[in-house]
């Protein structure tokens, strides 16, 4: 390969594409950075996983501030890390993954996904120095390294995993790729259209400028369909909810979700509510993630189970009211803004994707304790702006502690 010598290809900023942000000639240029080192991040979760593990962008920085990181992902998660700072370039998995990752060589690989495609790819990888997880040649997924060792373990024992376990999911994956934890937040970064768009769900719902917004959301991963509450449930407790509020003037509801389903269930669900004169707002949900960011940047709290709509929120710096029934409350961290609700069974968490009890954990919630804490977080947030500290609502270990259901295993997806 020859390539004339005014131009820097070992400039983090250089793609031999188009001009950088600069826009200007590499002869002379003040903004020169050299890559110390190249940097590849392999996370193909779901969303939420996706966004969870921007937290460890920043540990990455300190480490190597000169570093070119490469993030690749899903094309479905992809838009989730626009606008991201610390990420110089987004490869989307799709039929040219192998084929580009067989071109590129990297000096440290990361992947902290312990799931079979994301393992296989950082096989393939050319890097000196590789961290977290990958495949032998049997297809089991293995530990790379000794620091990766307790999150392995983890996965493998669900004693330790469900109830031992104190740590965030963050803590967890940062520590096992050999970085510093510092208690490091998600990183979404939104443009000046998709604030106007958040400012827009506002003036739609007609809020004053001192009243509250309440984000209720309603939809999760259809791979683990118990994270979402029943249309009957939902109705119920956002009625309650209003029916606790000292301030009623001061507060409305808008229904987060994204895709057709979540749409259909909030139409049914607003005009369940409506009907009992609570004031509730659609929020947009077949317009893409980036129209979910700002729809939840539009709400002063949130109300959610374990998924995408939850993570938003934390992401946004948002009061959050979360639920718990099949999974792990402990690897969620609410950076200190808010209350964890967990289900009234003895058999969770399980992370399980079907169950046969009768008893189901999505609906033996402390519904009357939950409805009490969101109208406390919304009058707190009316009356004071804001809403900080941290809680539990429920008992942990489950009392009484039972064995949970054997159903289908959480699996790999291929």
């Amino acid at each position: 390969m020859t390539v004339p010598p005014e131009y820097k290809t070992d400039c983090r900023l250089f793609t031999g594409f188009s001009p950088c942000r600069h826009r200007r000639s590499c002869v002379d240029c003040p903004h020169y950075e050299p890559v110390e080192p190249r940097i590849l991040l392999v996370q193909l979760g779901l969303c939420g996983d996706v966004l969870r593990t921007t937290a460890l962008l920043p540990a990455i920085r300190r480490r190597y501030p000169k570093a070119h990181i490469t993030w690749l992902t899903r094309p479905s998660a992809a838009d989730l890390l626009l606008h991201n700072p610390l990420v110089d370039r987004v490869l989307k998995l799709g039929d040219a993954s192998v084929g580009i990752l067989s071109s590129l060589h990297f000096d440290i690989a990361l992947c902290p996904d312990k799931e079979l495609p994301a393992c296989s790819l950082m096989h393939l990888v050319n890097a000196r120095d590789k961290r977290g997880f990958t495949v032998d040649s049997t297809g089991a997924i293995v530990p790379l390294s000794k620091s990766a060792h307790r999150l392995y373990q983890l996965g493998l024992d669900n004693e330790a995993k469900f109830f031992e376990n104190t740590l965030s999911e963050q803590q967890l994956f940062t520590e096992a790729l050999g970085f510093t934890y510092s208690h490091d937040r998600y990183i979404i970064v939104m443009s000046n259209e998709e604030r106007r768009w958040a400012v827009e769900d506002r003036q739609r719902a007609g809020l004053a400028d001192n009243e509250v917004l309440v984000g209720w959301n309603t939809g999760c991963s259809n791979r683990y369909p118990y994270k979402r509450f029943t249309v009957t449930d939902t109705v119920q407790l956002i009625c309650d909810s209003w029916q606790r509020m000292p301030r009623k003037d001061s507060v409305r509801f808008t229904l987060l979700g994204g895709g057709s389903e979540d749409e259909r269930r909030n139409d049914e669900i607003a005009e369940q509510v409506e009907q009992r004169r609570v004031p509730v707002f659609r929020s947009p949900c077949n317009q893409g993630l980036r129209r979910g960011i700002a729809a939840v940047a539009a709400c002063d709290m949130v109300v959610s189970g374990d998924s995408l709509g939850m993570h938003m929120a934390i992401g946004l710096k948002k009061p959050v009211i979360a639920w718990f029934g099949i999974t792990c409350h402990q690897e969620i961290d609410l950076y200190g803004r808010g209350i964890k609700v967990l289900s009234e069974v003895g058999c969770r968490p399980c992370w399980l994707q079907s169950c046969d009890l009768e008893k189901k954990c999505y609906r033996n919630m402390p519904w009357k304790a939950m409805a009490s804490a969101i109208a406390e977080m919304a009058t707190v947030v009316a009356e004071q702006g804001s809403w900080t500290g941290e809680r539990l609502l429920g008992d942990f270990p489950p009392q009484p502690r039972i064995a949970p259901p054997i159903g289908v295993s959480p699996g790999p997806v291929v």
